[in-house]
């Protein structure tokens, strides 16, 4: 793991990693993907008199350009000839200066390696929540990482209502029976497909368990004791639905396949739904935060601004609803929105949540299906 912070016009970079004993290090800026490379002299390009060295836990970064933004990167420094998969990868980081970061100020990308972020605590704070004070009245202030625990609970709520997901997952069928490594090999853990021929052979398609999809790696029909059939090559991929389209005939009972005999059995053709199976591989969500539409990444940050104003607007005004002083004649009353059924921010909330259910009205179909049904 590797981040990078900035402190006094200066970086300090943490490699909390003690699989080596030291690793090569290098940085590139946001308008400049050249990656330099760590020597005595700082980072630049290595030649003879001035080798890469290498380097472990924290580092400091003096020669940094102000108010410019950065990306880190290391490898093992005994590595031959590694590639851009080997390398771990940092946050972006701004060197000084005060200027937000976030897709709402256009100067946010996905660093190199990562997915990134739906929405950058600067797009809440200077965007969608703008002119709201993040300072409570007894002095506290919010953090980033609290903010960017609210922007990760929106995500998660959104594909919940949608039925989408947003955050690429590696799906694999079956994978810890298959020794795969979470979170290198896969990240879910899916069960296999059953096998309905009515369905098949009058749609000619299977409806993955999530959507959209990236990419179909492997689409197998298995029975019972070994693989029947790859038709991967054979399908067409509705990626926005996340539809498998069979341009393959399906296997029907009375096909006389050894394979087929294999799995039936003795327990004749009427058994041949329960004893075949999909095996399906395949990559679900978006690629990178880059690519998710600017809509519903609005509607993501309104999600997170509404969780965050419920909170903040109790620690600044908690439990107040009215005040009136009066002294010699003069008077002063002060009144907010606020009382024991009312938020402090009660009408951003409700405007924001008004705009969330009517997005997901309208747009529930276009990731997925219209449910009908018939008496």
């Amino acid at each position: 793991m590797i981040t990078a912070s900035s402190i006094n016009n200066k970086i300090v970079v943490s490699i909390a990693d003690n699989t080596h004993s030291s690793y090569r290090l290098e940085r590139h800026s946001y308008n400049d993907n050249t990656y330099l490379v760590w020597t005595a002299d700082g980072f630049c390009v290595p030649d003879d008199e001035n080798p890469a060295i290498g380097v472990s836990g924290d580092i400091l970064d003096t020669n940094a350009e102000a108010n410019t933004l950065y990306a880190y990167r290391y490898v093992d420094f005994e590595a031959e000839n590694p590639t851009d998969e080997n390398y771990i990868y940092s946050n972006w980081v701004r060197n000084g200066g005060d200027e937000a970061i976030g897709y709402t100020f256009g100067n946010y990308k996905v660093p190199q390696g990562q997915w990134g972020n739906a929405v950058t605590p600067d797009d809440l704070r200077f965007t969608y929540l703008w002119g709201t004070d993040f300072k409570a009245t007894n002095g506290q202030s919010y953090t980033d990482e609290q903010i960017q625990y609210f922007i990760d609970t929106s995500v998660a709520e959104i594909e919940r209502r949608l039925d989408i997901t947003i955050k690429k997952k590696k799906i694999r069928y079956n994978a810890k029976e298959r020794n795969l490594e979470k979170g290198k090999d896969y990240d879910v853990d899916e069960a296999v497909y059953d096998f309905k021929f009515s369905r098949i052979s009058r749609y000619g398609l299977i409806k993955t368990r999530q959507k959209p999809i990236i990419k179909l790696h492997k689409l197998e029909l298995l029975s019972r004791w070994q693989g029947v059939r790859d038709i991967t090559q054979k399908t067409i991929v509705d990626k926005t639905k996340g539809l498998l389209k069979l341009m393959e005939r399906p296997l029907r009972p009375s096909d006389r396949s050894s394979m087929i005999q294999t799995a039936v059995g003795i327990y004749g053709n009427q058994t041949l739904q329960s004893q075949l199976f999909y095996a399906i591989d395949y990559d679900a969500g978006y690629e990178t935060s880059d690519d998710i539409p600017p809509d519903l990444r609005q509607i993501i940050a309104k999600m997170a601004a509404v969780s965050l104003l419920n909170i903040i607007g109790d620690g600044l005004m908690s439990g107040f609803s009215s005040s009136s002083l009066s002294m010699d004649g003069l008077s002063e009353s002060f009144s907010s929105t606020q009382s024991a059924t009312s938020a402090y921010f009660g009408a951003r909330i409700k405007v924001y949540q008004d705009e969330i259910e009517d997005y997901i009205k309208v747009n529930k179909n276009r990731f997925g299906h219209m449910i009908l049904g018939a008496l």
